[in-house]
Formats: structure tokens, sequence, C-alpha cells
């Protein structure tokens, strides 16, 4: 606005009546007016709450004129069970769930059009330790660097065939850790691929549990080679005392082809890791095991 008279106090008079601006002679002004959206939408579905009648008595105590000056207001009230987004207005939905195990299944599929799997499968399992930083644990050691290089690690488990190298099941944890708490869960996520007539697994997956898991629920034969735990004497347990007593060395010495998977794995992609969180981690020990996967496959194409 652009006044003549240079009063102590501005004020705004009545557009209508002997003071409006039409009618004054002693105030000549330019209004710029913006114009605003009626709604404003913070929600998904907003209502409008009409236009009300406000008096601005207020704006301006120090000149009569401004006591009637009228001016519409309004205002935004949003309905009580409206949703919070629209979903018309929001990104695309992220990736569902258990999306590994899905491409997974796809790879298997492929493998088996291909008429790469023997019939009936073998399964090896086994767990390896992956480098959070491009430094060896030999070195680390060497050099005696602080206790935090080497107080943890992301710790890979896998189910692989025996014949093929394809990997059925993979699960990241933390490292060092014990063995037999994970062979549950990644059996269970190969089981989902393949059907395996046997698994083998070194003395740090013994445990009879592991042993019913197999044999009793998933139709599995298991051969895990006993751990003594520093007894001589037979265990009480069945299937324990059945690797005791009669255990399938030849079969066994097979299980070395998971170390020539984590062999192969390291010697391509790399024993470092390059991302640093533990959420992201997991995810690149899952990407290396599906791009371990895809390069058999297309080798064997």
């Amino acid at each position: 606005m652009i006044y003549e008279d240079k009063k102590k106090n501005d004020q705004i008079a009545s557009s209508t009546g002997q003071s409006s601006f039409a009618n004054s002679k002693r105030v000549s002004t330019s209004i710029l007016t913006s114009i605003f959206a009626k709604t404003f939408y913070t929600t998904s579905v907003v209502r409008h709450s009409g236009l009300a009648s406000v008096s601005k008595n207020g704006l301006s105590r120090h000149n009569p004129d401004a006591r009637g000056l009228l001016r519409f207001t309004q205002g935004l009230g949003a309905k009580k069970d409206t949703t919070l987004l629209n979903p018309l207005l929001c990104r695309a939905t992220a990736a569902k769930k258990r999306a590994f195990e899905k491409l997974l299944a796809s790879i298997f599929e492929l493998a088996v059009g291909l008429g790469m799997l023997d019939e009936p499968p073998e399964a090896a399992i086994d767990s390896t330790g992956m480098e959070t930083r491009h430094v060896s644990r030999h070195f680390v050691h060497c050099t005696k660097r602080p206790s935090y290089f080497r107080r943890t690690w992301p710790k890979v488990t896998i189910v692989c065939d025996t014949h093929t190298h394809l990997i059925a099941g993979c699960i990241v944890t933390r490292g060092p850790s014990y063995d037999f708490g994970l062979f549950n869960k990644v059996v269970r996520q190969a089981c989902k691929q393949l059907t395996f007539a046997r698994i083998l697994a070194d003395a740090g997956y013994d445990s009879e549990a592991n042993h019913r898991l197999g044999r009793e629920i998933l139709g599995i034969h298991t051969i895990i080679a006993l751990n003594a735990r520093g007894f001589t004497k037979t265990p009480n347990t069945p299937y324990r005392a059945e690797m005791k007593r009669d255990f399938e060395k030849e079969t066994y010495n097979r299980r070395w082809q998971v170390e020539s998977v984590f062999s192969r794995n390291k010697r391509l992609l790399g024993s470092a890791l390059r991302n640093r969180t533990e959420v992201s981690r997991q995810r690149e020990c899952l990407l290396r095991v599906l791009t371990h996967n895809l390069m058999i496959i297309r080798r064997a194409a």
C-alpha cells in the first residue's frame, strides 16, 4: 500500500460509506490481494466448514472508520472417519515381504527346467563369517589391532545342493554364535524350494531336536557328525546314538561341497561387505546368494 499522509498509526477503512476507499480524499492506495484455495488437503478427505462473517473491530482502534470492517473467513475441518493418506496420491506400495524366498523359488524353477538337479537332491549346511572391512582377519590378528576389529561379524548360514552348488536357503545372523540353533529356520526355508533326500552337517549342528525336525517333520534323512562334548559313552537319545553306532562316513564326506560353495562365492564376489549398517549388510548377503545362483544357472544355460 502507498499512503500520502504519514500518520503514526496505519489504518484500513471500510469499502463502503463515506470513509470508503472510493470516496476517500486523504488516501490514495493500491491493494494487492492474493487468492487462496478454499481447501487445504492435510488428509485424504477434508470438509469445508463454510464462510463466517467476522467483525474486525480491533484492527485499528485509533480510528473509528475501521470499526465496521467485515471480512469473510473460512475454516478447515477433517471428518472423523477419514483415512490419513489418500492411496491414489501415495507412492507405489513397497515390495511385499518374503521377496528373497520368492526369487529363490523362481531360480529353482529355472534350474528344474534346465535339468540341473539330481533326483533325489542332497543338501549340505554350514556357516561362514563375512568381513566387515577390506582387511583380513589374519592381518588384524597379526597387527594386534583393537578388539572392536574382531568383536563381531555377519554370519551367513546356507543350505546348498551338493551337486549343483545352488543355495536353497540362507539366513544372516551375527557371529560368533552357536550353529545348532540356526538349523531349524534355514532348513525349513530350503525345503520350500526342494524336497531333499538327506542333509549333511558337521558337529556344530549336532542336536537331537535337529534330527527330529529333519526325520520326523520334514522327512529328510539327517547325517550330522556327533559332538562328543567330552563324553565317550553312547548318547541316550535314539538319533544321536545312531550317529555313534552307524555313521555313514562315505556319504558324510560329500559335506565338503558346502565349503566349496563358500570358497567360490568369496573368490568371485569378495569376502568383504561394502555396507555399514546391520540391516544393509543382511540385504547385501542375500543379494550375494541370489547372484551366486544366477551365475551358476547362466553357466549351465
